[in-house]
C-alpha cells in the first residue's frame, strides 16, 4: 500500500500552508512590536501563531550559526543573515 501523498494532495497542502503563512504574516504586521521588525521582510522567516494568538518569528536561514536563536528577540532592526530575496 502506497502512503506517499499524490501530487494533488501535496499541492493542496502547500497551498494551505501558504495561506496560513500569509495570514500569520498579516497578523504579525498588526502587532506593534513586530511591525518594525525586518524579519517580516526576510525571505527566511516564518510567522508562527500560538494557540493563544501570540506571534513568533521563526528564523529559517541556512546561513545562521548554530548559536543563533531560532526565534530572535523582537523587534529585530538589523540582522547579518537578512535575506531580501
Amino acid at each position: 500500500m502506497n502512503t506517499q501523498p499524490t501530487n494533488d494532495e501535496n499541492s493542496a497542502w502547500k497551498s494551505q500552508q501558504a495561506e496560513k503563512d500569509k495570514a500569520a504574516d498579516a497578523l504579525a504586521a498588526r502587532q506593534p512590536l513586530l511591525a518594525n521588525s525586518i524579519c517580516l521582510k526576510c525571505t527566511s522567516h516564518r510567522s508562527i501563531v500560538s494557540g493563544k494568538g501570540s506571534v513568533f518569528m521563526l528564523c529559517q536561514s541556512d546561513s545562521t550559526p548554530s548559536n543563533w536563536p531560532k526565534y530572535p528577540p523582537q523587534p529585530l532592526t538589523q540582522c547579518r543573515y537578512y535575506d531580501h530575496g
